[in-house]
């Protein structure tokens, strides 16, 4: 929340992935998962157009997005006050047994 205020007030341009709009994305489950040249769907997987914004950023397994209709800072600031959950709760990367942080860091990644 301190990031994106200090972002509002000093008037610091960030990426348009950050603001919400339609997107082709992959739905699995709660996970939306970005439409990229690298990407393996799953059988009968097809993309869908869905309102959203990335929370995080980075490569593919590190970047989450959510459905969202926060087009501007100030509305991503008040999405923020309603969120229970980080940005990096919706990291692919974190979810995926086989190569989450988390056991990356048990193994001495970090």
């Amino acid at each position: 929340m301190d990031v994106w205020q200090y972002i509002h007030e000093e008037n610091i341009p960030v990426v348009d992935l950050y603001f919400a709009k339609e997107r082709p994305m992959y739905v699995r489950g709660d996970a939306l998962l970005p439409v990229e040249r690298d990407f393996v769907a799953r059988p009968g997987e097809r993309p869908q157009q869905i309102k959203s914004r990335l929370r995080s950023l980075g490569c593919s397994p590190c970047t989450g997005a959510i459905r969202s209709d926060a087009d501007t800072i100030p509305a991503i600031i008040e999405e923020l006050i309603s969120f229970r959950s980080s940005e990096r709760a919706n990291r692919v990367i974190d979810h995926d047994q086989e190569g989450s942080m988390e056991l990356r860091k048990r193994e001495g990644y970090f």
